[in-house]
């Protein structure tokens, strides 16, 4: 790690939170994590500029750059050429969970990404199904290799959730926006029927003003809290007081909102998306439905809302999945491999 310089953003998200976990398990020292991007356009260029003249002055020789779409691309892009005028390696970190999407809709970005990954030493996917793409409709298949991001709340043991007493408490934390499924979950509370007390609690940024009108409509506003984003810790000593979590997202990667959840042995309803079947296995740690079915996600609301005994058994399942699959030390070691390759 002490070899390697990260190159990532610092904005509110999972792969910052990625690099941040490196830095706290796996000793990364903090000056080898360079920040492309703070949220802030001006600021990202004046940041860009100055890690691609670091480069020209730096006696590293391996670059970790951690990839997303968009400005994210663009920025790594530029980078890279430093990188290679001074004949040094770089890894490719694929975090996009827009990648399919991009390379349909996106020509520019589509472009840069291909020259990203013709020029990398190595390309790290974060599920087999970007993998998968690459060797199809890239016809890329040597280095490649599939590193998961890690769990780092994983409790020494799950939480007691038979502890949790009268009101079934419900979570969603992520942005306020389509793609996430937010309005699909007010559509399906909103038409669940639950025979016990529910509360639901949404954590987030975006479209804060358009849910709270939609709340505001609801039938059961009353049983619903919309707060706005909070520091990750204060989410995370909030989530164990939760009896399960939903992300009914159109599109992801690898959420690290999931792995947070079952670290702490929380069970979890989501979408066939991405890398979440990887993450969850349906009937035994969660439960899994269409993106954009409604009718799936009030059955699966109900279904876990109604049964406590199915959410402490899935919660942990969930748990276990986390330990034996997700843990630092393991993700560790195959991030060790891979530089010792490189």
């Amino acid at each position: 790690m002490k070899n390697v310089i990260h190159i990532c953003t610092s904005s509110n998200g999972g792969i910052s939170s990625v690099v941040n976990g490196y830095v706290k398990y796996f000793g990364l020292p903090r000056e080898n994590y360079w920040i492309s991007h703070s949220g802030n356009f001006i600021f990202s260029i004046f940041r860009t500029i100055m890690i691609c003249f670091k480069i020209l002055f730096d006696s590293h020789k391996i670059y970790h750059l951690h990839i997303a779409n968009k400005g994210s691309v663009l920025r790594k892009f530029i980078i890279s050429i430093f990188i290679r005028f001074r004949k040094k390696k770089y890894i490719f970190h694929w975090h996009n969970g827009y990648f399919k999407k991009m390379f349909l809709t996106s020509n520019l970005e589509r472009k840069l990404t291909e020259n990203l990954l013709k020029y990398s030493c190595a390309i790290i996917c974060i599920t087999k199904e970007m993998k998968v793409f690459l060797a199809e409709n890239m016809q890329i298949k040597n280095n490649v290799f599939i590193i998961h991001n890690f769990c780092e709340t994983i409790l020494e043991k799950p939480i007691d959730l038979e502890k949790h007493r009268n009101t079934v408490k419900i979570v969603f934390f992520g942005r306020y926006v389509f793609d996430k499924g937010i309005y699909d979950l007010l559509v399906a509370f909103e038409r669940a029927s639950f025979e016990v007390p529910v509360q639901l609690d949404f954590y987030g940024y975006g479209e804060i003003e358009k849910v709270k009108e939609i709340v505001g409509n609801s039938t059961k506003k009353n049983s619903i809290n919309i707060n706005g984003w909070i520091e990750h810790s204060e989410f995370l000593k909030k989530l164990q007081n939760y009896d399960f979590f939903v992300l009914p997202s159109y599109v992801e990667a690898f959420p690290v909102s999931i792995l947070e959840a079952m670290g702490f042995g929380i069970p979890i309803i989501s979408t066939h998306i991405g890398g979440v079947p990887e993450m969850i296995e349906n009937g035994k740690t969660g439960i899994l439905f269409e993106a954009g079915n409604i009718n799936e996600l009030t059955d699966a609301l109900e279904k876990l809302t109604a049964n406590k005994n199915l959410r402490i058994e899935f919660g942990k399942n969930a748990w276990i999945t986390a330990t034996e699959k997700f843990s630092p030390k393991i993700i560790l070691k195959k991030l060790e491999d891979i530089y010792e390759k490189v």
